[in-house]
């Protein structure tokens, strides 16, 4: 099976959790219009796999077309009669479907193009960015001419937000044209600087499932290394108002806020909370670190790669977004300037490194509210089951201040400490 045929079968599972959202685009006459004559080119598409006996992608496909158009008669007559299952992997069969169908991926492709662009003012965005994500599964190349021209003249109105939303979809796709990938990635950055300082805007990870919120700070430019710092929210899982709050006033630091599982106590029914569906919640809920931690790592390495991020980052995290900065301070001391666990949990280290100069280095100043109603019922045992595992294990710098306030994310203490573990002035 070719490459192409292969992403284009997988892409059918793809589409089903990136179109998942907490509502629905408002239609106008065009994009009901629109999502019938795409429905007509998946009705074609699903022929030319029954008939290579790809009969499981046939009904996938069947499906997408009545998700589309729930009244679409040939569809639905199309569905009633496919009474086979599975999918053949005969090389020859796949070889004439990928052939026999691209005229009519390549149109279906072009539907869903000016479906994101009919309803890219929707709000919701999850699934209007879907759609231009389909496109790409169905007709990779013709999809990317139709981004080139597009996101051009996005750029050159200044549609930043519109841009970047096209572009970051664009990027999950590599379509080997390295001078276009160069001059989107210029334009992304553009955007991303353009959008974030003003307000945080939430990112998809190229090379992992995590998203992301985002705040670059005033100023940047790719000229120069930027510290990146991580500020992780605690159950509220308001992680966008966790990167506001960090990122206020901000002139030296890149600020990150990662949408995580294990700062909160359940993922039950959470979904509208998160920028992810309900199954991938319950996917994750009983080994959430296994997503978490894997997933900041291939933050910070797109936010090096692409915004001239610090190697190392410095990070705070607010309450139960302590259990990942722990995670950091134990398994990747050598990762980690400074942290800052602010009310915080910790409910224990699977590993611990076994860098000892990066333990001895690393900087962790825990603050903790005196009238917090957790403190002595729950936090306190809890810093210092850190503390003397901390201590066990070679950490020369882990202390913790008690300060006026109540459950707080401690904000201005974590910038202090950061300035300071980077050498930094506060007034610029």
């Amino acid at each position: 099976m070719t490459r192409t045929l292969r992403f284009a079968l997988a892409a059918l599972v793809l589409f089903a959790f990136a179109t998942h959202s907490s509502g629905e685009p408002t239609d106008t006459a065009n994009s009901t219009k629109l999502k019938s004559l795409i429905a007509d080119e998946l009705v074609d598409i699903a022929g030319k796999a029954e008939d290579s006996k790809l009969f499981d992608t046939a009904a996938k496909l069947l499906d997408e077309a009545l998700g589309l158009a729930p009244d679409h008669r040939k569809a639905a007559k199309a569905k009633d009669k496919l009474k086979e299952t599975g999918d053949t992997d005969d090389a020859e069969a796949l070889a004439t479907y990928e052939k026999k169908s691209e005229k009519y991926r390549k149109k279906a492709a072009l539907g869903y193009c000016g479906l994101f662009d009919e309803l890219s003012g929707d709000k919701d965005t999850t699934t209007v960015d879907a759609w231009l994500e389909r496109a790409y599964q169905l007709h990779a190349a013709e999809t990317d001419d139709w981004v080139e021209k597009e996101y051009k003249s996005g750029l050159s109105g200044k549609k930043y937000q519109l841009v970047y939303r096209m572009l970051g979809v664009a990027a999950r796709f590599d379509t080997g044209d390295e001078s276009r990938k160069t001059a989107r990635e210029k334009a992304f950055r553009e955007c991303v600087a353009a959008l974030s300082v003003k307000k945080p805007i939430l990112m998809k990870c190229r090379d992992h499932d995590m998203c992301y919120y985002l705040s670059m700070p005033e100023g940047w430019t790719m000229d120069k290394e930027w510290p990146i710092v991580v500020a992780q929210e605690g159950a509220g899982s308001n992680f966008e108002g966790m990167n506001r709050a960090a990122a206020k006033d901000n002139k030296w630091f890149i600020v990150i806020t990662c949408c995580t599982f294990s700062n909160t106590n359940s993922l039950d029914g959470q979904a509208k909370k998160y920028p992810y569906p309900q199954e991938f919640l319950d996917k994750w809920s009983g080994n959430r670190l296994e997503f978490d931690a894997p997933g900041l790592l291939a933050v910070m390495k797109e936010v090096r790669e692409l915004y001239n991020g610090s190697e190392n980052i410095c990070i705070t995290g607010y309450s139960g977004g302590g259990i990942l900065t722990w995670h950091m301070v134990f398994k990747h001391p050598d990762k980690v300037v400074a942290a800052v666990p602010a009310c915080a949990n910790f409910a224990g280290a699977a590993e611990v490194s076994d860098d000892a100069e990066a333990k001895k280095k690393i900087i962790v100043h825990a603050y903790q509210g005196d009238k917090d109603g957790y403190k002595e019922s729950m936090l306190d045992g809890q810093w210092e089951a850190a503390k003397k595992l901390a201590d066990a294990n070679g950490y020369e710098h882990v202390t913790r201040d008690i300060i006026p306030g109540g459950h707080i994310a401690c904000h201005s203490e974590a910038r202090k400490v950061f300035l300071e573990a980077w050498g930094l002035s506060d007034d610029g």
